[in-house]
């Protein structure tokens, strides 16, 4: 071993590969694999694969591939990155190079101690969790690579919802009602001849946007996107309401407003003291309908970001969404998991607010949130 060698360099470039390879692994999970490696005894094979598996695995599919390059990793083998896939393409499929060696590997143990035993639990997250976590967050590390689709999308969505016609009307060479008023006015400079009649139209009303992002620890791979088209529909319209929960909510409208997106997550990331804890999504909704009741009117739209994994009670759940329900124009749930294979929404919280909630739809990734604006015109 080289006398520079850099072990966290070394496995912050595993993670990269692992991504490269199709894993969804990012700069989360990244900090988690660090995390694990001042934890566990490096030195211990075993202890090192099982720990790193237990927080950058998501799929079993994904095992594979994750073993052969991990083969590398221990041997510190040089390991390239893959390619882009291109579309359609399998995202668990490995190189050609990797599907030809033997699937039948040993796999490693590790000397078995509490210690060890509570750190693997610890680190490994699956579903909901009635955790309460109370540390901020330091989210300037998000990339902001697909803001500008992200905007546009965003655009797309404010248009969709402004289609309503309000009660302020502007001049239009075509379109509207005439404008008699207006025609008099410009007759004067043609001596009385009425050259051309001016009509009016309506203007779209602007929408009331009330955007809840839920932040707790099985949203954090999702967190990126939709902070990032968050603070796009932010920048379109200014009468944006946003809140962050878990098991508090936090109010970030103000954060919101900054310049910059980079400057939004900063400010937002000092605001929130309950990243990655557990999910109330009724508690949560129970303290927005009692405390902000002057933000929920028929011209609101409410957009609830969350995966729907919940801890409380299904029945809380159903009564405060169909309470909102009642008091907004529409809700549209944005849900990260629809679109991904074999998902149907089973949980018992999903099933109570079905009929509470005017569009499910997909958050998986930029392509499913294409489809948004182009639904809400529907």
């Amino acid at each position: 071993m080289r006398s520079d060698y850099d072990f966290i360099t070394h496995l912050t470039r595993f993670c990269r590969v692992l991504r490269s390879h199709g894993l969804l692994i990012g700069p989360l999970e990244t900090a988690d694999a660090i995390r694990v490696a001042g934890i566990v005894d490096v030195m211990d094979r075993g202890r090192v694969y099982w720990s790193l598996r237990s927080v950058l695995l998501s799929r079993h599919e994904e095992s594979g591939v994750f073993d052969q390059l991990f083969e590398r990793f221990w041997d510190f083998e040089p390991i390239s990155a893959r390619p882009a896939r291109a579309p359609g393409s399998n995202p668990g499929d490995g190189p050609k190079e990797l599907r030809r060696r033997p699937q039948s590997l040993i796999l490693p143990e590790h000397d078995s101690d509490s210690d060890s035993d509570n750190t693997l639990v610890q680190l490994l997250r699956t579903g909901a969790s009635n955790r309460e976590v109370l540390s901020q967050n330091d989210l300037t590390v998000l990339r902001a690579d697909e803001l500008s689709e992200l905007s546009r999308i965003a655009a797309g969505i404010v248009r969709a919802l402004a289609s309503r016609p309000g009660r302020r009307r502007k001049r239009d060479r075509r379109k509207g009602i005439p404008d008699l008023r207006g025609a008099l006015r410009l007759s004067i400079t043609t001596g009385g001849d009425l050259v051309r009649l001016p009509r009016l139209r309506r203007v779209p009303r602007t929408p009331h946007l009330l955007v809840l992002l839920d932040v707790s620890g099985s949203m954090d791979r999702h967190a990126q996107l939709l902070l990032q088209l968050l603070y796009a529909v932010s920048q379109r319209t200014m009468r944006v309401e946003a809140f962050v929960f878990t098991t508090s909510v936090t109010r970030v409208t103000r954060e919101l407003q900054a310049p910059s997106f980079g400057e939004a997550l900063h400010r937002i990331g000092r605001a929130v003291d309950h990243w990655s804890g557990g999910t109330r999504i009724g508690e949560s909704l129970a303290r927005i309908n009692s405390e902000y009741p002057d933000l929920l009117d028929r011209q609101t739209t409410v957009f609830l970001l969350s995966d729907g994994w919940e801890t409380g009670e299904a029945g809380e759940l159903a009564r405060q969404m169909r309470h909102m329900h009642r008091r907004v124009r529409s809700v549209v749930w944005l849900n990260p998991l629809i679109g991904t294979r074999d998902y149907q929404p089973l949980t018992l919280g999903l099933r109570s607010v079905i009929p509470h909630v005017d569009h499910f739809v997909s958050a998986l990734d930029v392509s499913h949130l294409k489809r948004l604006p182009q639904l809400l015109r529907a």
